[in-house]
């Protein structure tokens, strides 16, 4: 399984920072960011802001992602999320 997380604590997370969305559809999760500080915006190719989407299924109280995708205008591109510690969520770890 991928990287997870305990719902309550990621929700908590998301309501106290605006860069965070989560939309839920039955036990489908998409916590979207996009983000918006100084450093960030400097970097944004073509000058265009940056959407990450990650992926995941809710289960006993717990999100399980299964991708991690990024949209630009360079295009889209996803990664398949198969191991708990897949350093691209390592952000998880910070909550």
């Amino acid at each position: 399984m991928g990287p997870s997380i305990e719902s309550e604590k990621l929700k908590e997370y998301v309501d106290g920072n605006g860069a965070y969305s989560i939309n839920k559809e039955g036990n489908e999760i998409e916590v979207r960011y996009t983000p918006d500080f100084p450093e960030a915006l400097g970097h944004m190719p073509n000058g265009e802001a940056v959407e990450h989407i990650m992926s995941g299924k809710e289960e006993n109280g717990r999100i399980y992602f299964y991708r991690f995708t990024t949209i630009s205008s360079f295009g889209t591109t996803s990664s398949e999320l198969q191991e708990e510690d897949d350093p691209i969520m390592e952000w998880l770890k910070y909550i």
